[in-house]
């Protein structure tokens, strides 16, 4: 499959010619390197096959399997899941429809209009996006409007996808000086990280959002090639 798709407590995930990247809500991540599988929990991982790269706590159990290769990086935990007194924390992709810039929120696919400073360098990134929300968006299919006071990047692209789905544009264009930008009221920033939650169904609690079909990342290299898409 291609895009998000929310993953169960014991999920196998496999690869094949593209990379996948799963996000627990606990703030772990998981980039699974093409022709690879993995088995994965809350607390533990199990990798099959294959190649990948995992930031994580010491706390959190890794198994390696049939010679498979796994890569540890740097961990930044889960402190960016606070916010400001009236502030709320989104992350996902931001994209660029029509002169304003909206973010797909990556855990509850709600998109969100955004306003404020420093947002055309961060079209067409992954991002978390700290603000006030109100609910009069200027252009669809917007719920509602944020007034950011701080943005922080998560990820180089990845969200060709997402742009596709909402009509948008991943790149704001040269010829464009977006109005939206300009009528930003920040308030103080705050520290940055990424956000990544997960969702719930029935006695199994979702534990990771899975982005399939899509590169590793440019510090997470595999052998074969992989293609573009929101997972990057």
């Amino acid at each position: 499959m291609w895009g998000n798709a929310t993953l169960f407590d014991g999920t196998v995930v496999e690869t094949t010619v593209a990379s996948s990247e799963l996000a627990l809500r606990n703030g772990v991540k998981v980039q699974l390197g093409a022709a690879s599988r993995a088995q994965i929990w809350q607390n533990r991982l199990v990798l099959e096959k294959g190649a990948a790269q995992l930031a994580a706590p010491g706390s959190f159990e890794v198994r390696v399997l049939n010679h498979a290769n796994l890569i540890r990086a740097p961990f930044k935990g889960t402190a960016a899941f606070q916010a400001a007194p009236g502030q709320t924390v989104r992350a996902g992709c931001m994209v660029y429809k029509d002169g304003h810039f909206l973010v797909q929120d990556q855990n509850t696919q709600e998109v969100i209009e955004v306003v404020g400073r420093d947002l055309p360098p961060n079209v067409g990134n992954r991002v978390e996006v700290r603000g006030v929300t109100s609910s009069t968006p200027g252009v669809a299919p917007a719920t509602s409007m944020m007034n950011v006071a701080s943005v922080a990047l998560v990820a180089q692209g990845g969200c060709l996808s997402v742009a596709s789905t909402l009509d948008a544009k991943a790149e704001v264009p040269t010829s464009t000086t977006a109005p939206a930008a300009a009528s930003a009221k920040p308030t103080a920033p705050s520290p940055t990280t990424a956000v990544h939650t997960g969702m719930s169904a029935g006695a199994k609690a979702a534990i990771v959002a899975a982005i399939a079909g899509g590169g590793a990342g440019a510090a997470f290299a595999f052998k074969g090639s992989s293609k573009s898409s929101t997972s990057q």
